[in-house]
């Protein structure tokens, strides 16, 4: 069957079709680097690392580019208060990064990138909006000019529900007008070009980066819900504008960890890092919780659920053992075609990793009960599946 995934754009499920017959092009979201990762970013990392590793299981090649944010207040306020040059700042984070995403079994992208390494991009493209007419220069700050610019709509139909709190029209010509460029200030890190010393805003970082590694248009783009609104959509907004051409064909959005059923965010002080995660379980472990649910459903992190989480890797792992040792023949039984069928028919259907991880459970229960009469030749070839396309190590 072929492989549905949900598309936040058009809010169903959809057969996934790239633009050029087996290569994906995907654009993820990656961290701003002021601190260290928690579990909701490893939540982001894992799910698509899935999705990449069952499509190239499947025949396709991918050219994953991913970001790093080192150009924003968070990181000059971190600096500032640690005495650190910003860049030494994030080149910091971005090593503990990786050694969480390896701990993690995480595969790399082919290419990582760095706002600040990117200026002259991003300065083109704002010359480019002003010059179009979807910008403005308002003081020392540039906007995109939402409603000269075609409006909102790709991800988010009521603009208006997606915002909690007022929005203030300032001195921009509309409400939900972006900064695309504005004027740096002392402490800050900025860079002199035609546009002024300045420093970019988000949106056009993200936008800058993708197109220039990827191309006008994307297969794929992902990152967490709560970049829909405004990240997600003035990414989309300002791409149109610059090219006339629908930028992503499919994005793809996790949802959140909580904690005390509230969003685990950093910025709100209610977080657990990966790495203090890490020094009490294998990553395997927190990989296995982080997969137990599909990726559009909310996940409770606590200890409970990491304890559950490490009880299943463990039946699995032993399942495994006893599959290689037991029934080493390549040769897929009829028993296990039906576990194979459901493992696969799950990651199919929108990558439901939840339903993928307990059909082998059960399949695990059984080989480990010897379950009468059973035949569980090849079964052997469902954990190496587990192992490759769900990145969890046996």
């Amino acid at each position: 069957m072929p492989m549905l995934i949900f598309n936040t754009k058009s809010g169903t499920k959809e057969e996934f079709i790239t633009q050029e017959p087996g290569v994906v092009k995907a654009y993820v979201c990656g961290p701003t680097v002021y601190d260290y990762c928690h579990v909701g970013h490893a939540r982001a990392y894992v799910n698509f690392d899935v999705l990449k590793r069952y499509l190239e299981a499947i025949g396709y090649s991918f050219l994953h580019v991913q970001n790093f944010t080192d150009v924003d207040d968070k990181i000059t306020k971190r600096a500032r208060e640690m005495g650190m040059d910003p860049i030494r700042l994030s080149d910091q984070y971005i090593e503990a990064y990786f050694r969480d995403m390896d701990a993690l079994n995480v595969k790399r992208a082919i290419k990582y990138t760095r706002a600040s390494d990117y200026i002259g991009k991003i300065i083109s493209v704002t010359e480019k909006l002003l010059k179009g007419g979807q910008a403005y220069r308002e003081g020392g700050t540039i906007y995109f000019d939402v409603a000269g610019g075609g409006g909102f709509g790709e991800l988010v139909s009521n603009i208006e529900e997606s915002v909690s709190d007022p929005i203030e029209k300032g001195e921009k010509r509309g409400p939900f007008d972006f900064v695309l460029w504005r004027e740096g200030q002392d402490g800050e890190m900025t860079w002199d070009g035609p546009l002024g010393r300045g420093r970019p805003g988000w949106h056009t970082e993200c936008v800058a980066m993708a197109m220039e590694n990827l191309g006008d248009v994307l297969d794929l783009h992902w990152g967490g819900v709560d970049l829909i609104f405004p990240h997600h959509e003035c990414e989309a907004l300002i791409a149109k504008a610059l090219t006339g051409k629908t930028f992503v064909r499919y994005w793809m959005h996790n949802n959140f960890v909580l904690m005390s059923g509230k969003k685990m965010s950093k910025s709100i002080g209610k977080s657990v890092y990966i790495k203090d995660v890490l020094n009490k379980y294998p990553g395997e472990v927190l990989r296995t919780f982080i997969l137990m649910k599909n990726y559009r459903e909310q996940i409770e992190y606590s200890d409970e659920r990491m304890e559950r989480a490490a009880g299943i890797y463990a039946g699995i792992k032993e399942g495994a053992a006893q599959a290689r040792k037991l029934w080493p023949a390549q040769q897929v039984s009829s028993c296990v075609k039906e576990y194979a069928d459901m493992f696969f028919g799950a990651l199919d259907d929108n990558l439901e990793t939840g339903q993928a991880l307990a059909t082998v459970e059960r399949l695990s229960w059984e080989i480990k009960d010897k379950a009468a009469g059973k035949d569980f030749s090849g079964a052997a070839r469902v954990y190496d599946a587990v192992e490759s396309i769900l990145g969890i190590r046996l």
